[in-house]
């Protein structure tokens, strides 16, 4: 009987994940994955070492990786000490998708990070040397560590994304197979990591919420997909029964519901009520684009009514 305890190896591979997340500066999703592999170890595409070796993808998947995704080989007097050679051509031709390629290439720097070539004393996890048992035990943990670098369950809870589809969407994950997995593998697991707070700091812009003037519509595939499900509306602040006389009016309050707001940015509404704060200025205007608050209802600039949602759910990090 195998005294493998998953629960003991799941604590620590969630712990390693956020560590991992912590050390290469991770702060935003998707996750570029294979940029870091690529700046940190070998990195080669499956059809590339057909071509040095004369021979095709398909010789190289069969008999050199053993899987049609990829592999990762351990040369412990090599400078970088380990080769991931991930493959891009699926068995009829086709490429593969791209988001596919990122959940394979973070499962194999999981097995990196997580020990397993140096603690097994192999340089391929398909060798002899490695008992099926075993192999099943170094694969849990592979998958679990791609799961929560690149969809951190902890996180996703967080900003409460529950869906596969959602989780899907926001986390660039394509290979349904890899996420169900990792959702039954952590099914039974509540636990928090201990270092998952420090992750939720360097994901703080990410996080932030802000509130976005623009139509309902214009939520509709952002980052590649539908995220109108989270866009929400504040509650408007409720109005005086009549506006304040003028020698009662203080800077950075509104005259109609006596909302403050930062007289130095010179708002054209209330962004509580979303009455005009200037003369002649019309009730309603188009959508113009800006950014508020989180606790805005309206928008300062033109009056409309403003949606409160994720800063990351809308924007890529370059953008900001």
């Amino acid at each position: 009987m195998s005294s493998y305890d998953y629960g003991a190896a799941a604590d620590f591979v969630f712990h390693m994940a956020h560590k991992f997340l912590y050390e290469y500066k991770i702060r935003w999703l998707p996750i570029d994955i294979k940029s870091i592999a690529v700046a940190n170890w070998e990195f080669k595409w499956a059809h590339v070492h057909a071509y040095e070796l004369s021979t095709t993808n398909d010789y190289v998947c069969r008999h050199i990786l053993q899987s049609y995704d990829g592999a990762t080989f351990y040369y412990p007097n090599h400078k970088k000490k380990y080769q991931i050679i991930l493959n891009f051509i699926n068995e009829d031709g086709r490429d593969r998708l791209p988001e596919r390629v990122s959940w394979t290439c973070a499962h194999e720097v999981g097995h990196i990070y997580l020990g397993h070539f140096e603690s097994n004393g192999v340089n391929s996890l398909r060798s002899p040397a490695i008992p099926p048992e075993l192999y099943r035990q170094l694969e849990f943990e592979a998958d679990l560590f791609a799961g929560e670098v690149l969809a951190s369950k902890w996180l996703m809870n967080d900003i409460n994304v529950m869906s596969e589809d959602d989780i899907a969407m926001f986390c660039g994950i394509s290979d349904a197979a890899a996420l169900a997995r990792y959702k039954k593998a952590t099914q039974d697991y509540r636990f928090v990591p201990t270092n998952a707070i420090v992750t939720r700091q360097n994901f703080g812009e990410y996080l932030k919420e802000i509130t976005l003037c623009w139509p309902l519509d214009e939520f509709a595939e952002m980052n590649a997909g539908d995220v109108r499900a989270y866009a929400t509306q504040n509650k408007p602040r409720t109005l005086l029964t009549a506006p304040k006389p003028k020698f009662l009016q203080r800077p950075g309050n509104c005259p109609y519901c006596d909302g403050d707001f930062d007289a130095d940015s010179d708002p054209r509404y209330c962004f509580h009520c979303g009455k005009p704060l200037k003369k002649e200025l019309p009730a309603t205007a188009e959508h113009c684009g800006s950014k508020s608050p989180k606790e805005a209802v309206y928008c300062p600039s033109c009056g409309n009514r403003v949606y409160r949602i994720r800063q990351g759910f809308c924007f890529d990090e370059y953008e900001l």
